[in-house]
């Protein structure tokens, strides 16, 4: 390929590889901006339905005062019970309105379901609300009365429920604020079990008797579900457990509620132990319990306008990463086409130039001198460089001579045993699998003899490596001379050598090997000090003539019979 058509192919590469990285982090900074947005949209979302749920739990305050009202009503407790109604219905709209926004997605949908079942149970807990109310006092049992108010608080947590799944997006696009959320619901969860245990009381205060003891029950009940919401609010686990607000908040429902609202459940629970008089009805109640009960709410809107704050700056800085991600993709774009261009002017040119004076070399035009040689910069090193290469162009010949018997030279030391002479492991390999390729073609037996020194290592330990060295020099020039032409000697590691005879079955190739460690066992080495050290080896000898043998099973079976010429006791022949 021409260096400019090369040149277009790596410009266009490198470009789209930038475009793709710059791309994949635009992308990833769009998603995270669009989920900022989606995620400040949806926490907006769960302040509307815990606004929803307060609503619908003050509205039971009034519907307790209707309820505990003898006929007829007390127009003031209808109007309250009212003006209750249409702020739970005004806070649903709001939030259905806000649910609407997403109703293409599949938390939209599950929300909107959720919310047209919530319309239908709210229509039915009213209807049952009214149509207890219209009855006489006396006729209004505890079984209606109870249920009744178990409608009602069935209520609240369907609203928490219809936005239940975007509350999973809002804790994924902010992480930092998913525990204040759950902090939040736990003040919704306290302001709604606050409410219930006000409630149990509606029964006893209506029809003005005793609470029975699985009333009691049940107020414990509730009285321990409300501590255990307020421990878990004061339990420092979130950024915002600091804020002055947060802190504020928390100070006025302990005074209030904790301090004077659980009192006043007390007092009127002593009362029904003590068997006296209340002293006041479901509408006094109401009118005194509920407002306890607003520094509660006040603890869940300091929270949800901390995670606001939260999310409005997180979504800032999601927008200024866009902002700078684009702008730093455009700068990328434009440096790397800049330097496309100087590139090409600079270097690519003048490279174009060098190019076709090599190739004049090449092809032994030694006349033209190299242009560009007077120029400073590295293209004049090139071109200078290659006026030298004239000048060693013409040694080319007397110096391939010289490589090729370099070449030779060190073949023959790839090959060679550097300490006996003999081929070493790896020429052995490659001689003995085109052997026995060549033996399987022809269908012939072929045979390996694998043999070692006996006790080498002692010899090492007491004479000394050189004598060691010695014993194998002698042990392979020995061998030599016992094999005849064809048959290949290699040392295949350490004191340990290989043979491979001519083309024989393994009766014959024991032969061999039997002659061969006769010959070791009577030829001595002479030591320095004149003494004599015989050795001996152990042979392994295995054959085949089998199409699917390879070399490496020969070598294993061969192993395998030299170990047991060992373990028989060495200085023996095993195949």
């Amino acid at each position: 390929m021409k260096l400019t058509r090369l040149l277009i192919v790596a410009t266009t590469l490198l470009a789209t590889l930038v475009c793709a990285m710059l791309g994949r982090i635009l992308w990833g900074e769009w998603n995270h901006y669009t989920a900022a947005s989606d995620g400040l949209h949806t926490l907006q979302l769960v302040q509307r339905a815990m606004t929803a749920a307060e609503k619908l739990s003050v509205e039971r305050g009034p519907v307790n005062g209707v309820l505990g009202d003898p006929l007829p009503g007390d127009p003031a407790k209808q109007a309250r019970l009212r003006t209750a109604r249409a702020a739970s219905d005004q806070a649903l709209l709001e939030l259905e309105l806000a649910v609407a926004m997403h109703a293409g997605d599949m938390p939209g949908l599950r929300a909107a379901a959720h919310l047209a079942a919530l319309q239908r149970a709210l229509q039915q807990a009213r209807h049952s609300v009214d149509q207890l109310a219209a009855q006489p006092l006396p006729a209004r049992g505890d079984a209606q009365l109870t249920a009744t108010i178990e409608q009602m608080f069935a209520l609240v947590p369907r609203v928490l429920d219809t936005v239940t799944a975007y509350t999973g997006v809002t804790e994924q696009a902010y992480p930092r604020i998913g525990k204040i959320l759950m902090k939040a619901r736990f003040a919704v969860e306290l302001r709604e079990y606050a409410g219930r245990l006000g409630s149990r009381l509606t029964v006893a205060l209506a029809a003005q008797q005793p609470l029975s003891e699985t009333e009691h029950a049940q107020l414990q009940f509730l009285r321990g579900q409300v501590e255990q919401l307020r421990r878990l609010l004061e339990l420092p686990a979130t950024t915002v457990d600091d804020d002055p607000r947060v802190q504020a908040a928390l100070r006025a429902m302990n005074q209030h509620y904790f301090g004077r609202g659980l009192a006043l459940i007390d007092g009127i629970e002593q009362a029904s132990r003590a068997g006296r008089p209340y002293g006041l009805d479901t509408s006094q109640l109401a009118l005194r319990y509920v407002p306890l009960m607003a520094p509660i709410l006040q603890v869940r809107d300091a929270l949800l306008q901390a995670a606001l704050d939260q999310a409005m700056r997180d979504f800032d800085a999601a927008r200024r990463e866009l902002w700078l991600a684009c702008l730093t993709g455009l700068m990328i774009l434009l440096a790397l086409t800049l330097l496309v261009l100087i590139m090409r002017r600079r270097v690519v040119l003048p490279l174009l130039g060098a190019t076709r004076a090599i190739v004049r070399l090449g092809r032994g035009d030694f006349g033209a001198t190299p242009a560009g040689t007077d120029r400073p910069d590295e293209v004049g090193d090139l071109m200078r460089a290659l006026a030298s290469l004239r000048q060693a162009s013409l040694d080319k010949q007397q110096l391939e001579q010289e490589r090729g018997h370099l070449i030779e030279e060190l073949k023959l030391s790839a090959e060679t045993d550097y300490l006996t002479g003999i081929l070493n492991r790896r020429a052995f390999t490659a001689a003995g699998n085109q052997r026995l390729r060549r033996a399987q073609e022809q269908q012939l037996s072929l045979a390996v003899i694998l043999f070692d020194v006996d006790h080498f290592k002692a010899v090492n330990d007491r004479y000394g490596h050189d004598v060691g060295d010695q014993v194998l020099i002698q042990i392979s020039a020995m061998v030599r001379t016992e094999l005849r032409d064809g048959e290949v000697l290699a040392r295949y590691g350490g004191e340990e050598f290989v043979v491979m005879p001519g083309h024989c079955d393994l009766a014959t190739a024991h032969v061999v090997a039997e002659r061969l460690r006769r010959a070791i066992a009577a030829a001595p080495l002479r030591l320095a000090n004149g003494q004599l050290l015989t050795v001996t080896a152990s042979f392994g000898v295995a054959a085949s003539d089998q199409p699917q043998t390879t070399l490496d099973s020969l070598f294993q079976a061969a192993d395998l019979a030299l170990y047991r010429a060992k373990h028989r006791g060495r200085n023996c022949v095993e195949s």
